[in-house]
């Protein structure tokens, strides 16, 4: 399992990226989350406009045991889905699409008419690298295939590769939060915290929130949880393929004893052909159709 904690002035402090701790972080000072949203978007949010439409981890499995980070925001004239994943589970643009088509419903079930609708903007930030270039941040919204033309605004997908941003030289406030979620040192954060007041703001929450028991109690049976299930998996997984080593011998042996009554069958049959007709002999040693015709083969006498 990765580390989750560094060293930072003498104190373990969870690193930014983790679902619980990014939650605690961004949530409880929206300032933050307004300005990590603003550098990302390009445009100016002030945090007094900002509004979580829900709070909750969402359950990646149905057991529970692992979450993806996934916060609903409204703006003053948009929506959006702020999502954070540290693994690959595949297939995010299908997933982006899907969680964006959901902030469109959401705004149907208030009453809202079409030209009422606000867009919707898919945030993505992964752990991982995911897209075929250089940059970091990636943006997608709909466009005509031959002339490059928008159809419009209402759709927007950001992906954001956070082991593509580590080594940014632009130290603007887009490159900078993209340090501080993946920063896996004290001296990371050092840095940062000279670099911007937004920074250092972030930093002293990150410690403040590392310091919470009941949290990092929370956290503590996350990995238990995480722990357990992986033992159980690969105690399965091992528990299967014994299972299907035996079974395959035990195949391999039926098919073996099998094709050596075939062939003794067919010897017999192929001695009769010299007293007996072909429909004789099939009928009185029962011979499939498989076995007719390998009667009737090139190793027939």
């Amino acid at each position: 399992m990765a580390q989750r904690t560094l060293q930072f002035q003498g104190l373990e402090v969870f690193k930014a990226k983790y679902d619980l701790i990014f939650k605690e972080v961004f949530l409880g000072d929206l300032d933050l989350l307004a300005s990590l949203i603003s550098s990302i978007l390009e445009i100016d949010i002030q945090a007094e406009y900002l509004a979580i439409l829900n709070t909750e981890l969402v359950p990646a499995y149905e057991t529970g045991r692992l979450s993806r980070l996934d916060i609903r925001i409204k703006t003053a004239d948009k929506h959006i889905d702020l999502e954070l994943q540290l693994n690959n589970r595949y297939n995010m643009d299908k997933r982006s699409i899907f969680y964006l088509s959901k902030l469109f419903i959401e705004q149907m079930t208030q009453g809202l008419d079409f030209k009422d609708l606000c867009p919707a903007i898919a945030i993505n930030i992964l752990d991982f690298d995911y897209l075929p270039h250089a940059e970091y941040h990636n943006q997608y919204r709909l466009k005509n295939t031959r002339t490059h033309d928008e159809l419009t605004g209402a759709i927007e997908i950001h992906f954001l590769e956070l082991p593509k941003a580590r080594f940014t030289e632009n130290n603007n406030m887009k490159n900078l939060w993209m340090k501080f979620l993946s920063a896996d040192s004290g001296e990371m954060l050092e840095m940062l915290a000279k670099q911007d007041p937004m920074m250092e703001k972030a930093i002293s929450r990150l410690v403040y929130v590392s310091a919470d028991e009941k949290l990092r109690y929370e956290i503590a049976m996350r990995e238990k949880a995480e722990l357990d299930y992986n033992n159980d998996m690969s105690g399965s997984f091992e528990k299967g393929k014994e299972q299907g080593i035996e079974q395959g011998i035990e195949q391999g042996l039926e098919q073996g004893v099998e094709q050596g009554r075939m062939q003794e069958r067919l010897e017999i049959a192929r001695k009769l052909r010299d007293v007996l007709d072909r429909g004789t002999i099939v009928q009185r040693l029962g011979l499939s159709a498989e076995e007719a015709a390998l009667l009737d083969g090139p190793d027939a006498d």
